[in-house]
């Protein structure tokens, strides 16, 4: 709880800062770049590498399939839902469906540190660090794209409270009802949280990155995120 609890707070920092300050598209995108990739190593060095060599390999890999296919449906949902909801209005990249994403993404999150912590206290610390140093630029993000599209100041302050939210409230999710599971319950979990995980990259995060034109420099804050997490797993065991 106390692990969650600090890698919350540290999200939540993302969002005054968001408010404060007036960025450009380009601080945006290059925030958005490192999230990337330290959610890319987050799966690559401490989700997937005891999933591939414990886990009961069919069930892992439909399990990280399931995830995939559920972040798909997430958006295509919130789609729906909004086209539905005002047909006529062009519905901007980033509205309703990128927010309600990032606080599923949060909720999903707070339950990898909950079953990491329930595997081991070191895997969950690192796992909390990792996905705070992930979820600030994020949060910090999505308030700055909020403000970008006029969302009252009242809602934005309301978002803000529930990254806290959803990251503890994960946590005690994944840690409270899943520690007595099998360790083979567990691993699967992870694949699924890691479909999930690999499916916002590629099908949100990056997109919104890239929207006002091709790829930039920034993405070389892709790499220092793979990096700085490749890092900090081999300090931290």
């Amino acid at each position: 709880m106390i692990i969650a609890s600090a890698a919350a707070l540290l999200t939540f920092l993302g969002a005054p800062l968001a408010e404060r300050f007036e960025v450009p598209h380009r601080v945006v995108s290059a925030a958005l770049q490192f999230a990337a990739g330290i959610i890319i190593a987050l799966v690559a060095f401490s989700l997937m590498p005891p999933v591939a060599r414990d886990g009961p390999l069919p069930f892992v890999v439909l399990a990280f399939f399931i995830g995939g296919a559920l972040f798909v449906w997430v958006e295509y949902y919130a789609a729906q839902r909004q086209a539905k909801d005002d047909p006529a209005a062009e519905r901007p990249p980033g509205s309703f469906g990128f927010y309600f994403g990032v606080l599923l993404d949060l909720v999903v999150d707070g339950v990898v540190i909950g079953v990491g912590s329930a595997l081991t206290l070191a895997t969950g610390l690192l796992l909390a660090l990792g996905m705070a140093i992930s979820t600030v630029p994020l949060a910090f993000v999505t308030i700055a794209t909020a403000k970008r599209q006029g969302m009252a100041k009242e809602r934005r302050r309301l978002l803000a409270y529930s990254f806290f939210g959803c990251i503890v409230g994960g946590a005690i999710l994944g840690y409270g009802l899943l520690r007595n599971q099998t360790e083979a319950v567990q691993l699967t979990l992870l694949a699924l949280a890691s479909g999930f995980l690999i499916t916002m990259v590629t099908q949100s995060i990056i997109p919104e990155a890239n929207r006002e034109g091709e790829p930039s420099f920034a993405g070389i804050l892709f790499v220092v995120g793979l990096s700085l997490y490749a890092m900090m797993s081999l300090m931290i065991r």
